[in-house]
C-alpha cells in the first residue's frame, strides 16, 4: 500500500494531471468547430477531475498522516470522497463511449457526421452525462449523517459517521448496480463501436483497393492513416476496460461480502486492492496525452506552438 499509495499512484497522478491541463489548453487551442473536441476536452476534465480526487485519497492513507491528529477517522473521511472517484471514473467511462460512437458516425455516415454531431449536440451530450451521474454522490451521502464519538483508543471525541436504517439495503443494490450494470454496459458500448468502426475502415480500404488496383487486390488492405485511427481507438477503450474491472471486482466484492467493508475483519485486504485500483485508475487517466501526441499530427503541431509560446514567455 505504501509503494502504490505513496510512490507510483501519486508521481503519475501528478504527471498525469499536467498532462490533462496541457489537453484541455491544446484542444481549446485547436477550436470547437466540430463535436469531436468538446468530447475530448470533457474527457481530459473527467479524467483530471478523478487524478485530482486521486490526491485527495493518497493523502488520506499517507501512513505518515497521524490519525489521532484529525477530526475524522480515515476510513470515514474516505466514504465522503471515494464516491466522488466514482464519479469521475463512470464519467470518463461513458465520454469514452460518446467518443468512439462519433468516431463510428464519421465512418459509417461521413456526409452526415457534421449535422448530427455539431458542436451544440455534443456540449449537450456530454454536460448531461455529468449532470446525469451526480447520483453517484448525491445518494450514498443522503444515507449517512455526521455526529460525535468517543472512542477510548484515542481517548479523544471525534467526528463520527453514522448510518441510517436503510442504507444497508439501499448500498447493496447500489453496489450490484454499480459493479455489475454500468460497467457491463459500457465495455459493452466500447466493444461494439470499435468492432463497427475496425470492420467499416477495412471494408472501406479494400474497397478503394480494388477499385484503383485490381490486380493486388487483398495486400495491404488498410492505410497507414486507418491503422492509426484503429490503433487510437482500441488502445483508449482496451487501456479503460482492463482499468475499471478492478473497480467493478471490488465493487461487487463490497456488496457481497460484509467482512471486506468497514470494520470487517478483511478490511485491510479491501485497502489491498483498492491500491492497485487507484494505481490503475492514475496510469489511465494519464496515457491519454501520450496516446494524442503519438497519433495525432494536429495535437502534435498545436502542443509544438504552445511550447514555443511558453519558452517566449
Amino acid at each position: 500500500m505504501t509503494v502504490n499509495f505513496t510512490i507510483l499512484s501519486e508521481a503519475i497522478g501528478i504527471v498525469g494531471i499536467v498532462g490533462n491541463v496541457i489537453n484541455i489548453l491544446n484542444f481549446r487551442k485547436q477550436g470547437y468547430k466540430d463535436g469531436v473536441n468538446v468530447t475530448l476536452t470533457a474527457l481530459a476534465v473527467s479524467d483530471l477531475g478523478m487524478l485530482i480526487t486521486h490526491q485527495v485519497i493518497l493523502q488520506i492513507y499517507n501512513p505518515w498522516l497521524d490519525e489521532s491528529s484529525l477530526v475524522m477517522l480515515k476510513p470515514h473521511m474516505l466514504l465522503f470522497v471515494i464516491y466522488v472517484d466514482d464519479f469521475f471514473n463512470r464519467v470518463s467511462g461513458f465520454v469514452t463511449a460518446c467518443a468512439a460512437f462519433e468516431r463510428c458516425l464519421c465512418v459509417v455516415l461521413p456526409m452526415k457526421v457534421k449535422l448530427l454531431m455539431t458542436r451544440r449536440v455534443a456540449t449537450v451530450v456530454n454536460i448531461s452525462i455529468f449532470v446525469a451521474l451526480i447520483g453517484y454522490v448525491i445518494l450514498p451521502n443522503c444515507l449517512v449523517y455526521v455526529g460525535s464519538k468517543y472512542l477510548p483508543n484515542f481517548n479523544r471525541t471525534f467526528a463520527y459517521v453514522y448510518y441510517t436504517e436503510n442504507r444497508e439495503a439501499v448500498m447493496n443494490i447500489y453496489y450490484l448496480v454499480n459493479a455489475l450494470f454500468f460497467p457491463n454496459f459500457i465495455i459493452l458500448m466500447l466493444m461494439a463501436f470499435t468492432a463497427i468502426l475496425i470492420t467499416k475502415l477495412k471494408f472501406n480500404s479494400e474497397w478503394r483497393h480494388r477499385v484503383s488496383n485490381p490486380q493486388s487486390r487483398g495486400k495491404n488492405s488498410v492505410n497507414y492513416k486507418e491503422r492509426n485511427a484503429i490503433a487510437m481507438l482500441a488502445t483508449m477503450s482496451g487501456i479503460y476496460v482492463v482499468c475499471v474491472i478492478p473497480r467493478s471486482t471490488l465493487n461487487l466484492a463490497d456488496g457481497l461480502f460484509e467482512e471486506i467493508k468497514v470494520g470487517g475483519i478483511y478490511f485491510d485486504l479491501n485497502k489491498l486492492g483498492y491500491s492497485f485500483l487507484i494505481l490503475f485508475e492514475a496510469i489511465n487517466c494519464s496515457v491519454n496525452s501520450i496516446i494524442y501526441f503519438k497519433m495525432s499530427s494536429k495535437y502534435r503541431q498545436v502542443f509544438y506552438q504552445m511550447c514555443l509560446w511558453w519558452k517566449k514567455r
